[in-house]
C-alpha cells in the first residue's frame, strides 16, 4: 500500500505564471518515491531526510522540465553541493485531487545545473 508524506507547502506564484492554476499548494512524497531516492541514490538520501523539505518550501533556482509535462527541478544551494528535488506539479487540467509530490532527488554538479539552465526555461532564481 501506497504511503503518502506530507513535506510542506511550495510557492505556487512562481509556478502559475508558467502552467496557470495549480490544485494545491502541498507536496507530498511517496514511500514508493523514497525507496527509489534510496536505490538509485543512497548516498543522497541522507541529504534528502535532512533539507528535503527546506529544498521544496525555500528553493534556489526553479527550473521547468521541457521534457516531460507539468515537472520542475526545485534547486537547493548547500555548501559544496546542489541538491535538485524534481516535482511533478499537480495542474488544473490533471486528475482532481492530485498534490505537488517528488518525483526523485540527487545532488547536481553546478557545471550539470548551468546545462539544465541552457537547456530548458528557469522560472525562478533566487537573489
Amino acid at each position: 500500500m501506497t504511503e503518502i508524506r506530507s513535506l510542506g507547502k511550495i510557492d505556487i506564484k512562481i509556478l502559475e505564471k508558467e502552467y496557470g492554476k495549480i490544485q494545491t499548494d502541498e507536496i507530498i512524497v511517496t514511500n514508493e518515491r523514497i525507496n527509489h531516492i534510496k536505490g538509485r541514490h543512497p548516498e543522497d538520501f541522507e541529504l534528502f531526510h535532512k533539507y528535503g523539505i527546506e529544498s521544496v518550501e525555500h528553493p534556489d533556482v526553479i527550473i521547468k522540465d521541457e521534457k516531460h509535462e507539468g515537472t520542475v527541478f526545485m534547486v537547493k544551494r548547500i555548501p559544496d553541493t546542489n541538491l535538485n528535488v524534481v516535482v511533478r506539479v499537480a495542474l488544473e487540467t490533471d486528475e482532481e485531487g492530485l498534490k505537488n509530490s517528488v518525483m526523485t532527488f540527487y545532488r547536481i554538479r553546478e557545471r550539470n545545473l548551468r546545462k539544465l539552465s541552457e537547456k530548458n526555461k528557469l522560472l525562478y532564481k533566487r537573489e
